[in-house]
């Protein structure tokens, strides 16, 4: 129902052209009547009827629309409510007219209508054409332009060409043929068909030749009504293809045709503009601005504002030379009363330090594309929102010196941001830098290594491990010699912890953290880990559903939990299909995505709770934590609901994680388990597969 109510609102653009045009038609009989006296009232009112009905069907088809479109929302919102005032006009007119054709304020409602029906028409073609469609060409060119160096062709052009055009239809979620295009290792492997490249050879290459087959041929890709590759970047997957098909490394940038071809694909890199006048400078200077200019070649410059007070007199004198500020120092000035959004003028801006300045998480969104060094230290900054900015391709480093005080939670916003996002050195660092850092502590549990992945160290409760009757937890000592401090409370281990002193047992679920210690020396991050005691197998169960192939591994009771990589095997793979036949081939029972097992308890183990361990990779693996859990007792052949678990949607942005997620069983005397775990989950606003169902991935079930 949902797809036949989005194909609805694409005829938005075609039937908003009726009313249009019969309503300026009527116009003109009107304006011809009152000058010729000839009547034409049949006419004007079947002209007037028609313009308000399609005017009405517009308007709602234009509601639908705005659903299914990444919109501006302030635009969409104008052209919405003075859609509506230009319809009623319309209706008014009509009503007017019928009542008394004479009516003096018949005129005077066609003037209006004609006013509000442009100022619609014009937030209608803003939406679709951009904000700045009408504005006129700058005939006084005033920007020089250079061009690259070198292109890593793969990571700058191919793979942008790939993700905008083809993965929304060759993805983990809907893979055509077979064929996934989100990942280096996914475009080498191929689909059902085999490669689709050989490398300099684009002729008998598919990536190439289905590009250019007839747009009404089933094998054309992309499929007809999907945005289409330009000549342009034909060429350069062509090209690209041709020259070896490398993903890695960069490719000098000549005077060849290739060249010519990825030149006119990426922007221009501006070189210089005219120079700042000379009154603009003085000004600047008087009204304390320390002005620099970056080098003799060229005409940007830097700016500090030394000044106590920043106001609309300051924004202006920056907005005069706003085209030839490249960094500019704002710090210690209160954006608390400026309109942050001024920012979004400078376009040449790469440098921005606004130290201290009460600039919000809001205010970011305000900051130009063109920023390569951003400061933000000693703001009030939502992590979400730190992180969220970093993945601005432009942006190479975001420093955020006393914005975050948690250091595990500064330690995983630098590594999520690859390092983007750096938050200096804490006092506590300062107070023990005697010497080396000593290393992270490396534990065995029953003689196997805890997950050395370092992301297990950014949120340890990745770090879990199952047990059945005990647990050996072992600390190998590095060469340093060092003494090492732990503790079982979720705390951070310090100076005066409990001392490792060999090898430990437990019985119990709990948590262990470690921390090596030394005089001369840092003390090491800290090394947890979390243990679950299984108290029985569940060994007689009945697998409702399926897992897809290749996520069908069966191996949800071995108790052995996975890595946080959903291709190590472990995991079991559940997805929507539309496709009723095609699920019944595939020998699934049912196509909801979800999992369903049902499964007996064994007796005399006091089983308390029932664990779930599942994986989140939204953008890697297009893989989502379950929309809910529900458990039933079974016992009796009906369906009772014993526990329920709603499972909060995540964001496009949330990274990588497992989570485990424990169900309470309240009664003692069932015998009989139904678990269902839901997913059909859609992937949310701003994928690349926006929409499209997500992946729902589990890798163990266990009692507690």
């Amino acid at each position: 129902m949902e797809e036949i109510v989005k194909y609805l609102g694409n005829f938005h653009p075609v039937i908003l052209h009726l009313p249009i045009g019969a309503f300026l038609f009527t116009l003109v009989l009107f304006a011809y009547q009152k000058f010729t006296k000839i009547k034409l009232t049949v006419p004007i009112r079947l002209g007037l009827i028609f313009s308000f009905i399609s005017a009405v069907i517009s308007s709602i088809l234009g509601f639908i629309l705005q659903f299914y479109g990444d919109y501006d929302n302030s635009l969409v919102n104008f052209h919405m409510w003075l859609a509506v005032i230009t319809t009623l006009l319309i209706g008014l007119i009509y009503f007017l007219h019928k009542k008394n054709e004479n009516n003096k304020y018949i005129a005077h409602s066609f003037v209006s209508a004609v006013i509000f029906l442009t100022v619609t028409g014009h937030y209608g073609g803003s939406i679709t054409h951009g904000k700045d469609y009408l504005k006129l060409p700058e005939l006084n060119q005033t920007v020089r332009f250079v061009s690259y160096d070198s292109i890593h062709v793969y990571n700058d052009v191919v793979s942008s060409i790939i993700d905008s055009k083809c993965v929304k239809c060759h993805n983990m979620s809907k893979s055509k043929g077979g064929l996934m295009l989100t990942s280096q290792v996914e475009i080498n492997k191929g689909g059902d068909n085999g490669k689709i490249f050989l490398a300099n050879n684009s002729s008998d290459s598919k990536l190439y030749t289905y590009l250019n087959l007839p747009i009404n041929d089933k094998m054309h890709m992309p499929p007809d009504g999907n945005s289409q590759l330009t000549e342009n970047e034909k060429n350069i997957i062509k090209m690209w293809i041709d020259s070896g098909a490398q993903f890695d490394g960069f490719t000098k940038i000549a005077g060849d045709d290739y060249s010519n071809e990825i030149l006119n694909y990426l922007p221009p890199l501006v070189a210089s503009v005219v120079p700042p006048s000379k009154n603009s400078l003085i000004n600047l200077i008087e009204n304390d601005f320390r002005i620099e200019r970056i080098s003799i070649e060229s005409n940007f410059i830097d700016l500090k504002y030394d000044g106590t007070s920043f106001g609309s007199k300051q924004w202006n004198l920056l907005l005069k030379v706003s085209q030839n500020i490249q960094r500019l120092d704002l710090s210690n000035i209160d954006f608390s009363k400026i309109n942050s959004a001024k920012l979004k003028k400078l376009k040449n801006l790469k440098y921005l330090n606004l130290t201290n300045t009460n600039f919000n998480s809001g205010d970011l969104y305000n900051i130009p594309e063109t920023v390569q060094i951003l400061i933000l230290s000693k703001n009030n900054i939502e992590p979400k929102n730190l992180l969220d900015i970093s993945t601005r391709p432009q942006l190479k480093k975001v420093f955020a010196y006393n914005t975050v005080s948690d250091e595990k939670l500064k330690k995983s916003l630098a590594d999520q941001s690859n390092n983007k996002i750096y938050f200096g050195i804490s006092l506590q660092d300062f107070s023990s830098l005697e010497g080396f850092p000593l290393e992270k502590p490396i534990i065995e549990a029953n003689g196997v290594e805890i997950n050395p992945n370092p992301i297990t160290d950014i949120n340890p409760k990745f770090n879990r491990t199952l047990f059945v009757d005990s647990i050996l937890v072992e600390v190998i000592k590095a060469i340093s010699e060092p003494m090492y401090r732990y503790t079982t409370n979720e705390t951070s281990p310090d100076s005066l912890s409990s001392l490792y002193n060999g090898p430990m047992v437990f019985t119990k679920s709990g948590n262990f953290n470690i921390k090596a210690f030394k005089k001369g020396y840092r003390s090491s991050i800290v090394k947890s880990f979390y243990f679950d005691k299984i108290k029985s197998r569940i060994n007689n169960y009945n697998l409702i559903t399926k897992a897809i192939d290749p996520y069908n591994n069966d191996i949800l009771f071995d108790g052995q939990l996975a890595s946080l990589d959903f291709r190590d095997g472990k995991w079991n793979g559940f997805i929507h299909e539309e496709d009723q036949e095609k699920a019944k081939q595939q020998g699934r029972i049912e196509n909801s995505g979800n999992l369903i097992v049902d499964f007996e308890l064994p007796r005399n183990k006091n089983i308390s709770e029932i664990a779930i361990s599942c994986m989140e990779s939204i953008n890697n693996g297009f893989i989502l934590l379950p929309e809910a859990i529900s458990l039933y007792d079974i016992t009796g052949g009906d369906e009772e609901l014993i526990s329920y678990l709603k499972i909060p949607k995540s964001n496009v942005d949330e990274a990588d994680s497992k989570r485990v997620f424990k169900l309470s069983l309240k009664s003692q005397n069932t015998q009989r388990i139904r678990l269902k775990i839901e997913s059909n989950r859609k992937l949310p606003k701003g994928h690349v597969a926006e929409g499209q169902p997500g992946w729902l991935f589990v890798d163990e079930i266990y009692l507690l």
